[in-house]
């Protein structure tokens, strides 16, 4: 029976022992690059659920098509989609369209940013935390509807009286998500902040910010839908020329096609800004981890 030779300093590995270590090194790199790569592909965004979302939809769309033909559903009850597609003022439906669109990325815009301000104040300081916290709460528990003669006092009957309402009804999920993403912070990570003598600024912009920041999108994945609904509750309540006023004067005049199809189309203006807002964190957090 051969003995194997132990390894002594200063002396040469026999070719056979090379050849093993060699082999050994490579299935360890063969095996990183693998589970690398299995790593990659679970951190790129997959193409099945926006296919899978397609699918559901088009479905759904034939699900309702044949539910209409088969049960012969009047018209001004309820139009099948291809008579939407057909038989619905498609003009007025994209000038109403333009009008929402330009309200919603208005009031999207003012109460995320005022969410996100107060959020900060909120954290930075218990004093304005005690004062502040309240008075959102307070505002959040009145109904829109309420607020609605004191808000056409302030801002009158025009395009800013529907982007304030928007702004109203945005900025509470923000509040309440950004706040708690500057207070999930490691303790350890603040530890060091305190040890390294940082500053409060240097410790937002460093540890609480970066910790917040998936927060916040999450808060505006749910502002989308809730812009577009404020918005249209503006315009049936106060009024306007948005797809909430098409919506009430087409159903009306019994113009049941042209109601649908602004139904549909503020369907569309919801999914599209919570598409970009997703699309955004993925391009701008790629760090951040997905569930």
């Amino acid at each position: 029976m051969r003995m194997q030779t132990p390894f002594r300093p200063g002396s040469a590995p026999s070719p056979g022992e090379t050849a093993a270590s060699a082999g050994d090194v490579t299935a360890a790199g063969r095996a990183d690059a693998v589970g690398t790569g299995r790593r990659r592909r679970r951190s790129l965004p997959g193409w099945r659920g926006p296919v899978t979302s397609a699918a559901v939809l088009a479905a759904a769309l034939a699900v309702w098509e044949t539910g209409v033909r088969v049960t012969g559903t009047p018209s001004y009850a309820l139009p099948a989609p291809s008579e939407i597609v057909t038989a619905a003022d498609w003009g007025a439906v994209l000038e109403a369209v333009k009008s929402t669109v330009l309200a919603v990325l208005g009031g999207f815009a003012a109460g995320n940013a005022a969410g996100f301000a107060l959020a900060l104040l909120i954290s930075a300081s218990p004093v304005l935390a005690s004062v502040l916290y309240p008075l959102a709460l307070t505002l959040r528990a009145i109904p829109v509807v309420a607020l609605a003669p004191f808000i056409t006092l302030a801002f009158g009957r025009g395009a800013t009286l529907t982007v304030v309402v928007a702004a109203l009804i945005v900025f509470f999920p923000t509040l309440i998500n950004v706040l708690l993403g500057l207070r999930s912070v490691e303790r350890e990570a603040l530890e060091l902040m305190h040890v390294l003598n940082c500053r409060p600024v240097t410790v937002y912009r460093r540890v609480r910010l970066p910790a917040a920041m998936p927060a916040f999108f999450d808060a505006m994945r749910i502002a989308a839908p809730s812009a577009v609904l404020g918005v249209m509750t503006a315009e049936w309540i106060i009024g306007g020329q948005g797809l909430g006023k098409l919506v009430i004067t087409a159903a009306l005049s019994l113009e049941t096609a042209t109601m649908w199809a602004a139904i549909l189309a503020s369907s569309v203006v919801a999914g599209l800004l919570f598409s970009l807002v997703t699309l955004a964190e993925r391009l701008l957090l790629p760090w951040a981890e997905r569930r």
